[in-house]
């Protein structure tokens, strides 16, 4: 894997601008094909994306479980994974891989603890202030990619330094299956 270092304002000017747009992007014939069996005409991935949004927007979880079925092949009754299911799952995962998955969380812990934020403020003589509030965010939502290789590493990744921050509902989404 390689790292782009790019140094100063006009070379990440440069950069930006020579980024494609969404709807410039190429798209495989495949991709284009399932696009147009799950909403019965062609269209672009961009175009797609803004369909699916305005209709979760305008039906809600109805539309949730239809794009799944049509996307996924899934039939879901429930978008909420129970609380029996999380200890069955916990319980079957193998006990390495869990004291691995705890070491990491612990480490990860660590590290954002150390980084944390904390509010500040200064007066100065004439009675003025400057300072910041550092407040969590009262909801994060997290995805985490699923198919054919799970990634724990991001449910990681993404969920330790939010609780680490103090964030009091974490929302994790993740493909059916």
């Amino acid at each position: 894997m390689t790292i782009k270092v790019i140094r100063g304002l006009a070379a990440g000017r440069r950069a930006l601008r020579s980024q494609r747009a969404l709807d410039e992007i190429s798209v495989s014939p495949r991709t284009m094909e399932r696009i147009k069996e799950v909403f019965g005409e062609a269209l672009t991935p961009q175009q797609a994306v803004v369909r699916i949004i305005a209709d979760v927007r305008r039906e809600g979880d109805a539309a949730l479980r239809d794009y799944t079925r049509r996307i996924d092949g899934v039939p879901l009754n429930d978008l909420q994974v129970s609380k029996e299911e999380i200890e069955a799952a916990y319980r079957e995962t193998p006990q390495k891989l869990r004291k691995a998955m705890e070491r990491a969380a612990g480490r990860i812990a660590a590290f954002h603890h150390r980084q944390r934020a904390s509010s500040w403020l200064e007066w100065d003589d004439e009675g003025g202030a400057v300072g910041q509030m550092v407040r969590p965010l009262e909801r994060v939502g997290i995805y985490v990619p699923g198919g054919t290789a799970p990634y724990p590493s991001t449910l990681l990744m993404a969920a330790v330094p939010a609780r680490v921050a103090g964030v009091g509902e974490i929302v994790v989404a993740s493909p059916p299956g």
